[in-house]
């Protein structure tokens, strides 16, 4: 994220840079323009030995910053066609130029604007701007109007003509600083003009600037020593100039010729050793938070390694439902099955995987998302997981997938269901309990109520429990009520509920029977198969049961229809017992 923002800091100074460039050039330029047209000479050039920015200079350098402002940032097509008219034709108006010097005739332009003042200038064609600057614009004009196409022979050219443009202007620059004019062939009040070099400088510079995705721009912020190679080279150009600057204030305070130049390498050594000292630091301060920040994600990212390693949930990453990183554990605890790069779903089982969302909707980030599913085993078997996930968060800030945490949960899985069926069922002989048979009771009785139909209700009594007890022990008195259950779960239809509703009391519920005929005909066949001979290590035990019978009728409550079957169940004790005994209903 760093490096992120390093570069984006770059391209922003660079864009800011070229911006403030055409800002300096707009200035100058109505500046010159400013003293043509009031008469102040200051206005036009520096000193008054050297040369003035002529108003065709001035023209032609503010219609290119124009051009470049245009193209610069998100140009739109009509924006660039504009652009590419300006500069062609400041292309044009220089090849005039040229063609004046190269042919020593005057085609009438270069008095076209404040002729009375361009009059007064010492030079032999007045108004006209320098063959260098006229060259140089010529140069320019050709990269600007080229500046939007990116086809790389033209990318070429455009880089060709600013490099070649650059060099004249510098050149003028540097002797102007230094006071060398012979370099340039041209007496002190003709050629290029200090403030004409300085500006075409600027908008070879915007022009670079404009165009951050090509080169060289482009490749300066692909470096991650892009900015100290910008500092670098704007120490290498400020050193000449700050020499050269020196020398002119020493002069401007009467320190004599022979002592200017040690004087001014002097200051000029202490000045770019000061601005070196200083962008060192900073530099160094880069590196160091750099550093810093690297160490710190190699600690991040060893100690994320060791967790993922040893962690005892397995942990995969998801985009969607497949599966673009699984830890180690996912291996140890799945068996040896291919995982990265599968789908997800693929690894869930059958029954579950329309019921599991994870992958497929979008995750909160305030609370992980937590289902309870099955994944298969690479053995054929399936471990229950609880998962938890949630989105899963990159190194720059944005949201990749899903980070999901699946936690092997067989035993509570088990423990859950053990309890749920300690809460439903009587242990002892494996019916459904008291609450649940009542409960199973009045859902049939508000089903009659709004389907009709008959539901028979049977309450059975061990006959003689208490002796059998107290004869042979409660051990045994457990295993008759075991036995005397299952026989009960073998009479009945699948469908039907049988439960224990108290010691040695069961209750057993017949939906959908035709009358009271059939509820009858189940009881007789369940009392046969009570009376049946228990054998056991002790000795055979001969038990039976006392049945009442009778038909639920719809609307009524389940209290009325279980009192109703227990008087029937009372009255076949008072008959002798092992018999069925039948109330109608009311």
């Amino acid at each position: 994220m760093a490096e992120t923002e390093l570069d984006a800091q770059l391209e922003t100074l660079v864009r800011r840079a070229g911006r403030t460039a055409l800002a300096v050039v707009f200035v100058v330029t109505a500046a010159d323009w400013l003293g043509w047209a009031t008469g102040t000479e200051r206005l036009t050039r520096v000193f008054r030995s050297w040369p003035q920015m002529t108003p065709w200079g001035a023209l032609v350098m503010a219609t290119l910053g124009v051009a470049i402002l245009l193209q610069s940032g998100r140009a739109t097509p009509g924006r660039v066609w504009v652009a590419r008219a300006l500069a062609m034709a400041c292309a044009a108006i220089a090849t005039v130029f040229i063609a004046e010097y190269a042919t020593g005739l005057a085609f009438g332009v270069d008095r076209l604007w404040f002729p009375g003042g361009v009059a007064a200038m010492q030079r032999p064609y007045p108004g006209r701007p320098a063959v260098q600057t006229a060259v140089t614009v010529l140069l320019l004009g050709i990269a600007v109007a080229l500046m939007r196409l990116d086809h790389r022979a033209v990318r070429s050219v455009r880089t060709v003509c600013l490099v070649s443009a650059a060099i004249m202007p510098f050149l003028v620059t540097v002797v102007y600083t230094f006071h060398a004019l012979s370099v340039i062939e041209t007496t002190p009040s003709t050629g290029m003009g200090i403030a004409t070099a300085v500006s075409l400088l600027l908008l070879i510079a915007a022009t670079f600037a404009g165009r951050v995705d090509a080169n060289p721009v482009a490749w300066l912020l692909a470096r991650p020593d892009g900015l100290g190679l910008v500092r670098m080279a704007a120490l290498f150009v400020a050193l000449p100039l700050v020499v050269g600057l020196s020398r002119l204030a020493f002069l401007a305070f009467g320190v004599e010729e022979g002592a200017v130049w040690p004087l001014s390498i002097s200051a000029g050594a202490a000045v770019i050793g000061v601005a070196v000292f200083y962008l060192s630091q900073r530099e160094q301060r880069l590196l160091i938070d750099r550093a810093l920040l690297i160490r710190e994600r190699e600690d991040a990212e060893a100690r994320y390694r060791i967790l993922a390693e040893n962690a005892v949930d397995a942990v995969i990453h998801l985009r969607g439902t497949q599966v673009v990183w699984a830890s180690p554990s996912v291996r140890t605890t799945f068996g040896d099955r291919s995982w990265i790069g599968s789908d997800f779903d693929r690894h869930i089982h059958a029954d579950d995987v329309g019921l599991v969302s994870v992958g497929r909707q979008p995750t909160g980030a305030a609370e992980p998302a937590v289902e309870r599913f099955r994944i298969m085993r690479a053995d054929g078997g399936h471990h229950w997981v609880d998962c938890r996930s949630k989105p899963y968060v990159g190194g720059d800030g944005e949201t990749d997938g899903v980070i999901a945490a699946l936690r092997v949960v067989d035993d509570q899985v088990e423990f859950e269901r053990r309890l749920e069926r300690l809460a439903r069922f009587d242990e002892l002989t494996g019916l459904v309990n008291r609450a649940e048979a009542i409960a199973r009771l009045e859902s049939a009785l508000a089903a009659l109520a709004s389907d009709g139909g008959c539901l028979g209700v049977l309450f059975c009594d061990v006959d003689g429990f208490k002796r059998i007890n107290d004869q042979w022990g409660h051990a045994v008195g457990d295993t008759v009520l075991a036995a005397l259950a299952t026989r009960i779960r073998d009479c009945v239809r699948q469908g039907d509920t049988v439960g224990r509703t108290g010691g040695d009391e069961i209750l057993v519920l017949l939906p959908a029977v035709r009358d009271l005929d059939a509820v009858i005909e189940i009881a007789e066949s369940i009392r046969h198969r009570a009376a049946e001979p228990i054998y056991h290590p002790g000795g055979i035990i001969h038990a039976s049961l006392s049945i009442g019978a009778t038909l639920a009728v719809p609307g009524e409550t389940a209290t009325t229809a279980t009192a109703r079957a227990d008087e029937a169940m009372y009255r076949a004790k008072e008959t002798g017992r092992n018999t069925v005994v039948q109330v109608l209903g009311a």
